[in-house]
């Protein structure tokens, strides 16, 4: 089969397409067709090493969608041909064929393209997580959702305003601000132009927000913390800019008493049942119109690195995928 490979740690530009031997799936474990693969930012910090997972040489891409080809012992639950999208914690989804453990397959409905399942796994499951645990959005609460045209910020945005939410979005260029705009954002920010503290000062009558959601990390925190409202919730859940090693607790008795959280996807999609039912919410919701998948970009296998380079640049809105097929 054909597969991008990383064989050495180092910038994304390196990755190859290789031909490769097809794997056969082990007991619990289903061997997929790959169609279609989500690219995410943390690909890139894979394929340079900064969050290892596997030793080189290896496929990158943690999340794809496709058909069932065959079962490992002891799968049920499945057969071949069934249309499936999965999330996995090691990489192999850069590939015309991936070996996945079977609970963490999700069986992808009539009416939902590959493209969208795609879309609503990773970023999809953040974003329910981000707004139904993380920090419960309730009607009326106002939430600032940094990199709010990105793969999980748009996503976030609309499930907040189908909550009866209204959402400050933060983005970087006019493209972004408009984007932003159309998926629900009452107030975008483009922190190019403004200070973003101050601005979100001004678009809340110098409360701050309900709840934050920080993706950005070292270089936003601070402001994050001090854009909360009083006895608000800041939550990070990524690092973009870097990772947050320190914070100042002076900031949160500052901004009014708030709450501070890191999350991570792995502590929500902890099994088979509730990935199961993050996903159900989600496909229903995109089913009935309130939540609609933005495709910001379609590269061939071939094109790994450059889809990889594009994300880790910053310059890409929605949902980035790999076609394989």
């Amino acid at each position: 089969m054909r597969a991008a490979r990383v064989n050495e740690f180092g910038p994304v530009e390196q990755i190859r397409v290789e031909e490769v031997p097809t794997p056969a799936p082990a007991a619990g474990e289903a061997l997929v067709r790959v169609t279609v693969a989500g690219v995410n930012f943390a690909d890139v910090g894979i394929a340079a090493g900064s969050a290892r997972r596997l030793p080189p040489p290896f496929t990158p891409g943690v999340e794809a969608a496709g058909t069932v080809e065959a079962l490992g012992e002891g799968v049920t639950g499945f057969a071949p041909g069934d249309r499936v999208v999965y999330w996995n914690g090691v990489p192999s989804s850069f590939a015309e064929y991936a070996s996945v453990p079977a609970w963490r397959l999700v069986k992808v409905p009539a009416g939902v393209t590959d493209e969208v399942a795609v879309a609503l796994m990773v970023q999809g499951a953040t974003a329910h997580y981000l707004a139904t645990d993380a920090h419960p959005i309730k009607a009326g609460e106002t939430c600032l959702v940094w990199a709010g045209a990105g793969g999980v910020g748009h996503l976030l945005t609309q499930i907040a305003v189908a909550k009866g939410a209204r959402v400050v979005a933060v983005v970087s260029g006019e493209e972004k601000t408009r984007f932003a705009r159309r998926m629900g954002a009452a107030v975008a920010i483009d922190r190019r132009e403004r200070d973003v503290a101050e601005a979100v000062k001004a678009a809340t009558d110098g409360q701050g927000c309900d709840a934050v959601y920080d993706s950005v990390g070292a270089a936003t925190i601070e402001t994050s913390l001090l854009s909360t409202k009083r006895r608000g919730t800041c939550v990070l859940y990524g690092g973009a800019s870097g990772p947050v090693t320190t914070i100042d607790s002076t900031l949160m008795v500052r901004a009014g008493s708030i709450k501070f959280t890191r999350t991570g996807l792995a502590d929500h999609l902890r099994d088979a049942a509730e990935i199961n039912a993050r996903m159900a919410d989600l496909f229903a919701w995109h089913l009935t119109g309130s939540l609609q998948p933005q495709i910001g970009g379609e590269y061939p296998l071939a094109e790994v690195s450059r889809a990889l380079a594009e994300i880790a640049g910053g310059q890409t809105t929605g949902k980035l995928l790999i076609r394989v097929r």
